[in-house]
């Protein structure tokens, strides 16, 4: 299980890249985020950032090693339904599975399940970080939704001493959504031994005030929910950076695995009246080691219901490609993973960490 995945351009011939392939080739599954229609038609959205993947790149996807995607994130809609139904078609034209986006609520929502052998594997996606107009419903494609609802707390006397504030912000997701996931959850658990479940989901560093560093209410509230409902491991992705780990009932929710191949943008951005007339300044650097690190999450499934769960350590370079960290630099990301995870306990032993269920 991986994170973000987003090309534009082939992947090059590196050792450091073969070795990243050969670790996903070697799994009997591999599962990523493709965070991006696949098309060279439609129009831009108005939105911030607007993405999108020449079809030319999918067979690299493929190459890469992985079996199957979640297309449930805020990118999937970024040039309308002509690009989204293009990224469906080609899919489909690439023996590709996906889920978390379909024709309508239900097929968004639909479990793809794949056989381990004697187990049978079943995954979902979903997205709480939605692109205008690109949550699925019932006679309308799109992304499998659970929205969020917002409210803010103004402290008076901190906006006396320190006016411009941010405020402090609660979240809480759709109850009829939450719903729908627990259901598309049971029935998933009904025709398999094991359910993973991509949550698109959470805040990027710079999008929070520091003051509230970390996971949004909503996180807790939707991963525990869906732990309860019967998902054995909830991967999350979109803040593109890593985020902590949890256990909840004895099962992990990677709250963010970080960017996995992410390249550098090559289509519209910050060209559309909306991204023009932005409020927001942006001053960080794509590149740095926050945004750089990630994991790849290995499950050991021995048995129905059953995971022994470690993580490789990897980098991303300044093309937006990862490579695999060793030694020290992956004891590091290891360990910095652990800390910002009191919930769960990761050691780092021969050059991977394990978590440690409890």
């Amino acid at each position: 299980m991986v994170g973000d995945i987003f090309l534009q351009e082939a992947l090059p011939k590196s050792a450091e890249l073969e070795a990243v392939a050969s670790l996903l080739r070697s799994s009997d599954i591999a599962f990523g985020n493709l965070e991006t229609p696949v098309s060279e038609r439609g129009t831009p959205i108005d939105k911030w950032i607007n993405m999108r993947m020449p079809p030319a790149l999918l067979s690299q996807v493929l190459e890469m090693g992985f079996d199957i995607v979640t297309l449930a994130n805020n990118h999937m809609w970024d040039f309308g339904e002509v690009a989204f139904n293009d990224t469906l078609g080609h899919l489909h034209a690439q023996n590709l599975p996906y889920v978390g986006a379909g024709g309508d609520l239900d097929a968004a929502w639909r479990a793809e399940v794949l056989p381990l052998g004697e187990i049978n594997v079943a995954f979902l996606g979903a997205a709480s970080t939605l692109g205008p107009g690109s949550a699925a419903a019932e006679g309308r494609p799109g992304v499998a939704p659970i929205r969020v609802s917002e409210s803010y707390h103004l402290d008076p006397l901190a906006s006396l001493e320190q006016p411009g504030s941010a405020p402090y912000v609660y979240t809480r997701a759709w109850r009829e959504d939450l719903e729908r996931a627990i259901a598309a959850i049971e029935a998933a658990r009904a025709e398999a031994d094991f359910v993973v479940l991509a949550l698109h989901w959470g805040v990027p560093p710079f999008w929070r005030p520091r003051f509230q560093d970390g996971l949004a209410d909503y996180q807790i509230e939707v991963g525990h929910a869906l732990i309860e409902a019967g998902a054995d491991v909830i991967v999350g992705h979109h803040p593109h950076s890593l985020q902590a780990v949890e256990l909840h009932q004895g099962k992990p929710i990677f709250y963010s695995l970080g960017n996995f191949v992410f390249h550098h943008n090559r289509g519209p951005v910050h060209e559309t009246p909306v991204s023009r007339n932005a409020p927001y300044t942006v001053s960080v650097d794509r590149r740095n080691r926050e945004w750089s690190e990630t994991v790849i999450a290995l499950a050991d499934l021995s048995k129905p219901g059953e995971a022994q769960y470690s993580l490789q350590p990897a980098l991303l370079d300044g093309d937006g490609n990862p490579q695999l960290l060793a030694g020290d630099e992956a004891r590091a990301v290891i360990e910095r993973l652990d800390a910002m995870s009191p919930e769960a306990q990761i050691r780092f032993d021969d050059g991977r960490g394990h978590l440690h269920l409890r």
